[in-house]
């Protein structure tokens, strides 16, 4: 099946909805960085992340040093969060779940925690802000990727709720 990414949708359907009421012209389109980001939730998300997540990820969210050589179990250190790095290839949910609970090694469940869980240290609202902070080191394409992420898991997670 061809579908077309979410973004092409936001595009899509003003000028088709112009079209059929009878316009010829074309919206215009906003030049802005697409999602949106809250400058207030960015900034609280950057000293939340600063001190909590920054010993291990890097003041700037760079990564360890030692990004992406294993350690001696065989897992590499502490990821970047900017496009270096892989968080923006997951979902808004995922990010917010692996902040909340932690991970262990993805390839040995039950493993104990790589990262730990911080659902004692933050809050729901500061793990939040952490996520849009991320998204302000992303691309602007790297950002609509993300969206549509997360656009899929939405979807994906209400179906299952069905």
């Amino acid at each position: 099946m061809n579908r077309r990414p979410f973004w092409m949708w936001i595009v899509l359907v003003p000028v088709l909805l112009g079209a059929c009421r009878g316009e010829t012209t074309t919206p215009e389109i906003a030049v802005t960085p697409y999602p949106p980001l809250d400058s207030a939730q960015v900034a609280r998300g950057r000293d939340t992340y600063r001190q909590s997540c920054a010993s291990c990820h890097g003041a700037d969210a760079e990564g360890a040093s030692s990004w992406p050589t294993p350690e001696p179990d065989g897992l590499p250190p502490a990821p970047p969060h900017d496009d270096s790095g892989h968080t923006w290839h997951h979902s808004d949910r995922v990010l917010y779940e692996t902040i909340h609970m932690g991970m262990g090694d993805p390839l040995r469940p039950g493993s104990p925690l790589r990262m730990p869980a911080f659902d004692d240290k933050l809050s729901d609202t500061e793990i939040w802000a952490v996520v849009e902070y991320f998204k302000s080191l992303w691309t602007q394409e790297n950002r609509l990727y993300q969206a549509e992420e997360t656009f899929k898991d939405f979807a994906s997670t209400q179906s299952r709720q069905k």
